[in-house]
């Protein structure tokens, strides 16, 4: 039997009651600071877009999405995750403010961290506000759970006593997010000079908890193939390649991880393997603007033009004056900064 007009209105009617308050980017659920947040994707229809940051598996869209504005209480290293708290094939992304994304603002995507659940880290801002989009790998699967949004940082500081310097082990994410969320905490990825070094940040920071996981280090060669250098801008004087590598594989693999052996490898910058980041923090100069670290009087000269102009050249993190997270990260507005530090003394 066919159904009158009206039997076709009811059933409308509740298709569309049925869909979740925050299908739609226009009206996302507002949540703030850490905790345990529901979902519940049944009946939710996809209006995000797809984005290459968000390709895994030959699959760069998000399905059945729903939506949070979530405004951060603490700044710094933050995760997003459905580990353990759903059955649901969970791919999540990550865009700064809260309006509906168009592409540009996307800061982090990522699927299958955990299992079928995902977990994505980016840096944030105190005070901003960052949405959060969470859907399916399936166009049509559906499902009920949590998400729970924290501190990234899963281990540290731990210092080095051979060195002083503190090592930070934090959550998955892609190379150039993990560089970023360094550089915010005042360091850079780990840098590692001899086989001691490699051993004890293997040790005791990428395996504290005795896991067996990959993270993220300072080597790359991003600007010339073949030649790897590290973000700290300190000099190459030892490897530890796994057999076979760096390989280049596909031709776009200019990131370095350490395995939970301690061997290298290079890796594409957005892997479909979950990759972990690994911080330093050394001690820098009391004063901002003393780059060359000198102690006499008049503290600051001409030297430290020449030391932050140096440190530029090597694309050390240091020279991230304005400590922005964008591409390329160094850029004039850094040397407009470290003047503007320099004149006002010890910034």
């Amino acid at each position: 039997m066919r159904r009158s007009p009206i039997a076709f209105l009811l059933a409308f009617c509740g298709a569309a009651v049925a869909q979740p308050a925050n299908d739609n980017c226009t009206s996302p659920t507002a949540i703030s600071g850490f905790g345990f947040f529901a979902f519940d994707s049944n009946g939710a229809t996809t209006d995000g877009l797809p984005d290459g940051l968000c390709a895994f598996f030959g699959n760069d869209q998000i399905y059945n999405d729903v939506w949070y504005c979530w405004t951060a209480t603490q700044g710094g290293p933050t995760r997003v995750r459905t580990c353990a708290q759903t059955s649901l094939d969970t791919k999540m992304a990550v865009y700064a403010g809260c309006g509906c994304p168009t592409g540009p603002e996307i800061v982090a995507c990522s699927d299958d961290n955990c299992s079928l659940q995902t977990e994505v880290s980016w840096n944030a801002v105190a005070g901003q506000t960052y949405m959060i989009r969470l859907g399916s790998y399936s166009q049509t699967a559906f499902g009920v759970g949590n998400i729970e949004v924290a501190s990234a940082v899963i281990a540290g500081p731990i210092v080095n006593p051979a060195n002083g310097h503190e090592y930070f082990l934090l959550g998955p994410g892609t190379w150039t997010a993990a560089r970023a969320a360094a550089v915010s905490m005042g360091g850079h990825l780990v840098t590692i000079n001899d086989a001691a070094e490699n051993e004890w940040v293997r040790a005791n920071v990428l395996g504290f908890d005795g896991a067996d996981r990959r993270a993220w280090i300072g080597l790359n060669d991003v600007k010339s193939e073949g030649t790897f250098v590290w973000t700290s801008g300190e000099p190459v004087t030892y490897t530890n390649w796994s057999g076979g590598e760096p390989n280049n594989s596909g031709g776009i693999e200019n990131y370095v991880e350490m395995f939970g052996n301690g061997f290298w490898n290079d890796n594409s910058n957005s892997p479909p393997l979950v990759v972990y980041a690994l911080v330093e923090l050394s001690a820098g100069p009391a004063c901002y603007a003393n780059c060359d670290g000198s102690t006499g009087n008049p503290l600051l000269t001409a030297n430290d033009f020449q030391c932050f102009i140096n440190k530029y050249a090597a694309n050390d993190t240091y020279a991230n004056c304005d400590g922005s997270t964008g591409s390329p990260l160094l850029t004039a507005n850094d040397f407009q900064c470290f003047l503007n530090k320099y004149a006002s003394g010890c910034s």
